[in-house]
């Protein structure tokens, strides 16, 4: 017996780390996030000598979803000890540091080569510090809240000047307040940019506020001025986010326009997103321009474009195309002009289709075809968006469910559909051609309409019994590695930009076919990390979201828009509980009663951070959400949009403010009345980072060349 004991209190003393060489330690510790590299070097004294390895500093990365958390003791300590061998820091969204620390601290990395600061609340004056304090800056990404001093700084400091000489990829966040006046951006286009500066720029990103903004400003105003254009010759890579804000589009286009003035300009990722052809200056001169750079493109952004002559892009040869994003495109031909558009790119990865009809109407047969060549020729198609796109009725003699099915989309790791296409509204028996299933992730099989004796193969809709639906059962075995799904109901608005009493929502007829049984076969996805479902009116039991926490193990983020009718009842939320792991939670519903049943469920989604709840009508029970707050360590966003109480909303917003940033670094509370107008000045000062990927309800998936879903 005391020699069992002694055995046992050796094991409890025997260090297993000693059998582990510092190489592999090494290895271990650069998987681990760096917001966690000062607890670990605590633990013992060949856990510091390794955390203080180059290796360890060389990618310093505490952009947002790997730094949150992080004080600013943590990174002071963390660029103390490596500040020497720090190539890449990345603080982007780490909005939580002041201007101040941030000069003082990323100051003292010297060497560093990749510098991004987007979301960084630093003063014009404190990046131009920065900057001059860098050796050789080669990337840069920063935000500016005024553009007019950003510009007035570069300009009138030569030490900025000389810094920027070896830039070659710049991007810049514009948070420009909406009291920007016409004399300032008189000033503005009298500004010479960066470019100017940086004859070695290969690639120029500009991020205004994604479709927030109220500025009306004309498009004379802001040419941006250019002396250097041969500064523009090395470009190879211009983008811009889908924004309304005038001083961003005005200064991007301007660049673009003259950096198509450049001899044999070929780009290799271009955006357009919101630019409208039919007013732009030289609409004919972009639209060739642009064609003559489609034979190197590898990235093609054209969401939100107006365009009257789509044929003008149909004969495009891009071979190298990978990613291409025709969202909500503006354009009579558009539906089967798109898709000719897109089966003619044969190396597609990504392809982003959102929108593609016309005024609600449905796909016809040639529609369908079209979308099945791209199927067939985009053979590395791992993104697909058809989302608010109606494919269904009678006279088709198919659905999508089929069409996709039909060709071999194992590879499939992100998809995006309307759930009135999910609904199966007669027997396709007659239809022809095979279905392909995968029982093995990676191994593919070709099955016949009708399944031979003693065969394992799953039917298809002909062969299942009377009320049966397998649309979803077919389309989950023919890509079972799914791991971002949207199920949107078609003609959606966002209730936050629109703000109405009215109901925004105006779903699909057919859509309410789609109930709980299929709304329960959304768990077979096991491995699915992201869940949009907006629209699913017909669903009422919670049973279906119990069965997707259980089936669906590795969800991260979790958004559930308008599900069942008006009210939906109090049980059915009461199922939240069963997914302990999500670390994004968004709720929006037209009446949502805000208490302590609701978020006692939410409260055993034990490592959620992000939290947004959003309810035109309902019970608001602000000591609930106090209570919740205080009880949800994890926790460092929340957001509640909901017909409040303005007074005991600010109350409230303020008291967890106070208490809990200092103690979450990077905690930020919004409590807003929803139809208040101050809203829109809550939207448009909100971190990006927020406002981008939950805030705000949209399709998401293909929407980005590097892709989020990635």
């Amino acid at each position: 017996m005391n020699n069992a004991n002694a055995e046992m209190d050796e094991d409890r003393t025997y260090c297993w780390f000693n059998n582990i060489s510092d190489d592999v330690l090494l290895h271990i510790f650069l998987l681990i996030p760096r917001k966690d590299w000062y607890n670990v070097r605590r633990v013992c004294c060949r856990f510091r000598n390794v955390c203080h390895d180059k290796e360890i500093f060389r990618y310093s990365d505490f952009q947002y979803h790997r730094g949150v958390g992080l004080s600013e003791k943590g990174l002071q300590e963390y660029i103390k000890t490596g500040c020497q061998h720090i190539e890449t820091l990345n603080l982007n969204h780490c909005y939580w540091f002041t201007s101040s620390f941030l000069q003082n601290t990323v100051s003292r990395c010297k060497k560093v080569h990749n510098l991004f600061l987007l979301d960084c609340k630093l003063t014009p004056k404190a990046l131009s510090k920065i900057i001059c304090s860098i050796e050789c800056l080669k990337t840069l990404a920063i935000t500016v809240s005024s553009l007019l001093e950003f510009s007035n700084e570069i300009n009138g400091n030569q030490n900025v000047q000389n810094a920027l000489q070896h830039l070659r990829h710049f991007v810049l966040h514009i948070r420009e307040e909406n009291g920007a006046s016409v004399p300032n951006n008189l000033r503005l286009s009298q500004q010479t940019t960066v470019i100017e500066y940086s004859p070695h720029l290969e690639s120029f990103c500009m991020i205004g506020a994604p479709g927030m903004s109220r500025q009306k400003l004309s498009r004379h105003l802001i040419h941006p001025l250019i002396v250097k254009t041969g500064n523009l010759s090395n470009l190879r890579t211009m983008s811009i986010n889908c924004t309304a804000d005038a001083a961003s589009r005005l200064y991007f286009f301007g660049i673009l326009v003259k950096s198509f003035d450049q001899a044999q300009k070929q780009f290799q990722n271009l955006s357009v997103s919101g630019l409208d052809f039919t007013q732009a200056v030289k609409s004919s001169y972009l639209i060739r321009s642009m064609k003559e750079s489609c034979p190197t493109l590898e990235s093609l952004d054209m969401s939100k474009v107006c365009i009257e002559n789509l044929d003008a892009f149909l004969t495009i040869e891009t071979p190298h195309l990978k990613y291409l994003n025709l969202a909500d495109l503006r354009s009579e031909s558009r539906c089967l002009g798109l898709l000719q558009s897109a089966s003619h790119c044969g190396n597609l990865v990504s392809l982003n289709l959102k929108g593609a009809t016309n005024s609600h109407k449905h796909w016809d047969k040639k529609e369908i075809s079209a979308l099945s060549g791209v199927l067939g020729n985009c053979r590395h198609l791992e993104h697909l968006n058809l989302s608010g796109v109606h494919i269904h009725g009678e006279d088709l003699g198919t659905s999508l469910v089929t069409v996709l099915t039909s060709h071999d989309i194992s590879r499939f790791k992100s998809l995006a559909v309307s759930i009135c296409c999910l609904v199966n509204l007669q027997e396709e028996g007659s239809s022809e051609g095979a279905v392909f299933v995968s029982k093995v992730p990676g191994k593919r099989q070709r099955i016949s309409r009708v399944p031979q004796a003693g065969s394992s193969q799953v039917p298809d809709k002909s062969s299942s019994t009377p009320g049966e639906d397998v649309g979803i059962q077919r389309l989950y075995e023919a890509c079972p590695n799914l791991r971002h799904l949207e199920i949107i109901n078609t003609a959606q608005t966002a209730v936050l930009n629109s703000r109405q009493k009215t109901s925004p929502y105006h779903p699909c007829p057919v859509s309410y076919q789609f109930r709980d049984d299929q709304f329960s076969q959304l768990a077979l996805w096991r491995n699915l990390r992201y869940l949009q479902v907006t629209g699913a009116t017909s669903v009422m039991h919670g049973d279906g979201l119990k069965s997707i926490a259980k089936g669906c193990i590795n969800l991260e983020r979790l958004y559930l828009a308008y599900i069942g009718s008006a009210y939906c009842n109090m049980a059915f939320w009461d199922n939240l509980r069963y997914f302990k792991g999500i670390l994004d939670l968004r709720l929006e519903q037209a009446t949502l009663d805000l208490n302590e049943r609701l978020f006692g469920a939410i409260l055993s989604c034990e490592q959620l951070q992000r939290l947004v709840l959003i309810g035109k009508y309902g019970n608001v029970d602000y000591k609930a959400i106090a209570n919740y707050v205080q009880r949800a360590n994890s926790l460092h966003v929340i957001q509640v949009f909901a017909d409040i109480v303005i007074k005991e909303g600010d109350k409230l917003r303020i008291n967890l403010q106070k208490r809990f940033e200092k103690m979450r670094p990077g905690f930020q509370a919004v409590i807003e009345q929803i139809y208040h107008d101050r809203v829109t000045l809550t939207l448009e000062s909100m971190p990006l980072v927020h406002l981008d990927e939950i805030t705000d309800l949209s399709s998401r998936v293909a929407s980005r060349p590097i892709d989020e879903f990635t």
